[in-house]
């Protein structure tokens, strides 16, 4: 029965199950990156130069206006700068709810920022307004953040609106050809300085968006590689502990029997008296592994006596091993999480093979995490191998070395929402750090 259940542990892996679905994640993760676009990366960017426009846009029709005496056409213009307004409002409404941007989504800001500006500059001259270049600015964003079909969709129209305003628009009254001459300079002048300005804004943010994004996503497929490796660790175990089952049963018998029979030879009964129970301690092991393929829940129990019958067992298993306890007090109800028992037991071996001293366990408790502690008197980590412990599967010593195990267990934390930290000890060794959220209410 046993072996039974067992072999549900191994099916899925063995039929590749596991691995074509991290494989399709995989891909459908690249292609949803690829195709949508951070909200707050670029609608936010887009967001920020359109309000200085807008705010650009009204300070030059009041100098004019009012300071230069030049009639603009308040009514219209003011109207276009006002649905502005609101369509920022708008979008900033819309980027609080934190939502992927798709591609069609931000051609229409694009499109609609570019064609308000081809109508104010309709109401202000036309291209002989010195700012008509900034027309260029959507594009040069859309070259940034689009696909190519759309950064073409987008620069045919801008040359369109440009071909319309050539031989329709609403010339400036400057009675002066003089002053009309030298407001065009240095309109020419500080419109060169906004473009650099806002194209520098908006492509430096852009290339840092772009940065982060790389990273999240070589993150990611560091992470499903991890958890391939794993898979196929667990498939082995699976498929290992189907062929145990039968050998252990039979170790454990005849254990016994010897125990039994050398109960006057205190050297040999002792160790076929220990021989019995490391044998008892493998079977629980595989119970334990047919109650989850059952998909069983643990029983809750007292957090302190499940922590020293953890240590406990830990010590059957590793009689050789010394190791100091500190545990708290706390009696309430604790249901481990999947994982969480081989994973404690993965440091504590890792800890005993290269610690000369004894182990210290230090567990505490708070009413939002438990905190485990595991020091040891090794020789400890370099600074490479601290930044990709449990990361990547690497070991000091073959068969000894934090390798599977710490990468197991890092896993395990991080499917529970907990984390491991390693850090030096002061007079040498290494302390482990297991911290994992715990809401006994819950």
């Amino acid at each position: 029965m046993q072996c039974a259940q067992l072999d549900k542990l191994s099916q899925p892996a063995a039929r590749g199950g596991t691995g074509i679905t991290m494989a399709a994640m995989s891909s459908a993760t690249d292609s949803t990156l690829l195709s949508t676009l951070p909200a707050r990366a670029l609608l936010g960017r887009l967001l920020a130069v359109r309000v200085s426009l807008i705010a650009g846009w009204a300070a030059g029709i009041v100098w004019l206006d009012r300071g230069l005496h030049i009639p603009m056409p308040l009514l219209p213009m003011g109207a276009v700068l006002l649905l502005m307004g609101l369509f920022s409002l708008t979008t900033a409404w819309r980027l609080r709810l934190d939502v992927p941007a798709t591609q069609m989504e931000f051609l229409a800001h694009l499109l609609a920022d570019l064609t308000a500006f081809a109508v104010l500059v309709f109401f202000s001259g036309g291209v002989t307004n010195p700012f008509v270049s900034l027309m260029l600015m959507p594009v040069v964003i859309a070259a940034i953040s689009l696909r190519p079909r759309w950064v073409w969709l987008l620069a045919a129209v801008a040359g369109s609106f440009y071909g319309l305003l050539l031989l329709y628009f609403r010339p400036l009254a400057v009675a002066d050809p003089v002053a009309a001459y030298g407001m065009h300079l240095a309109g020419m002048w500080f419109n060169f300085l906004i473009s650099a300005g806002l194209i520098a804004f908006f492509v430096t943010r852009m290339h840092a968006a772009l940065r982060a994004r790389d990273q999240e996503l070589s993150a990611l497929r560091e992470k499903q590689l991890r958890d391939e490796r794993i898979v196929a660790l667990g498939t082995q175990a699976a498929l290992a502990a189907h062929e145990l089952a039968t050998p252990l049963a039979t170790i454990q018998t005849t254990a016994h029997e010897l125990a039994r029979e050398f109960a006057n030879d205190p050297d040999i009964g002792a160790d076929c008296h220990l021989l019995e129970k490391q044998a008892q301690a493998c079977k629980t092991i595989l119970t334990q592994l047919a109650a989850r393929a059952r998909d069983s829940a643990p029983a809750a129990q007292p957090l302190d006596g499940w922590l020293a019958a953890l240590v406990e067992r830990w010590q059957v298993l590793r009689p050789d091993a010394q190791i100091r306890l500190k545990l708290a007090h706390d009696r309430r109800g604790f249901t481990p999480p999947d994982g969480l028992e081989q994973a404690i037991l993965n440091v504590l071996n890792n800890a005993a093979n290269v610690s000369p001293d004894a182990v210290e366990f230090d567990a505490s408790s708070s009413p939002e995490a438990l905190a485990i502690e595991i020091a040891d008197r090794g020789p400890g980590f370099s600074a490479e191998q601290k930044a990709q412990a449990g990361r990547v599967l690497f070991s000091d010593k073959p068969g000894r070395g934090w390798g599977v195990g710490l990468a197991l267990t890092h896993a395990t934390l991080e499917r529970l929402g907990g984390s491991l930290t390693l850090t030096e000890r002061e007079g040498g060794g290494t302390r482990v750090r297991i911290t994992l959220p715990w809401s006994p209410a819950a």
